[in-house]
């Protein structure tokens, strides 16, 4: 399938790059939102940078399918939803290089990178970037979700729009709720509420409302 992609950051490249180096798919276009289209025959990594309104008119939804490349949660989201009022359907990426078990169930605009260790009777829900992560058997991820270098011990549930941090850990059978932060090097060893951030160190971690706090702020 021929492949649009949503974001033109360097999460855009890394994806980009996947796609086209390791996946049935070819890559053929760059989209952004209207406001950040750059001057006409502008290219990133030889492909043309288009505003979404070009790509509904030059890349149809009956031959092209696409993938949302932003990092933010929330974006991603919105993004998400976008594209699929307009009708496309969505390109996974799994890389041929990451540990996997042929049970694996996966949503829509899913990408797995070449470090991702999965056990089997694991669930990966709608639009969820996954970055290096270890997941233990029976976990669920939810949908919009970012794992970024972290390990999910055994039966672990995260819920929807959660992001975990680079060497962050959940001890088994906890549930991560909806739009949870968790911090770089944390280790949850009960279960969260929602909307909660959690940070390092474990002795003064610190609650708050994760919707207020921003990861990422180019969103295209």
């Amino acid at each position: 399938m021929k492949v649009v992609i949503y974001g033109t950051g360097k999460m855009a490249e890394f994806i980009c790059y996947s796609f086209n180096n390791d996946s049935p798919h070819q890559v053929v276009a760059f989209c952004v939102d209207h406001a950040y289209v750059p001057e006409p025959g502008t290219t990133l990594l030889g492909l043309p940078i288009l505003s979404f309104d070009q790509v509904l008119d030059d890349y149809p939804k009956e031959d092209y399918v696409m993938h949302i490349a932003i990092g933010r949660n929330s974006a991603r989201e919105i993004l998400y939803y976008k594209v699929e009022e307009a009708g496309y359907g969505f390109a996974n990426y799994i890389s041929s290089k990451a540990n996997l078990w042929p049970d694996l169930i996966v949503g829509q605009n899913v990408f797995i990178d070449q470090c991702c260790d999965i056990q089997p009777f694991v669930v990966v829900g709608d639009n969820c970037m996954l970055i290096g992560a270890r997941i233990g058997h029976h976990c669920t991820i939810g949908d919009n979700v970012l794992l970024s270098g972290n390990i999910l011990a055994g039966n672990v549930k995260v819920g929807n729009n959660s992001f975990l941090g680079i060497n962050s850990s959940v001890k088994e059978d906890v549930i991560i709720g909806n739009h949870n932060i968790v911090g770089a090097g944390v280790f949850v060893k009960k279960n969260t509420g929602d909307d909660v951030i959690i940070s390092n160190p474990p002795t003064i971690q610190r609650i708050g409302d994760a919707k207020r706090f921003t990861l990422f702020h180019k969103i295209a």
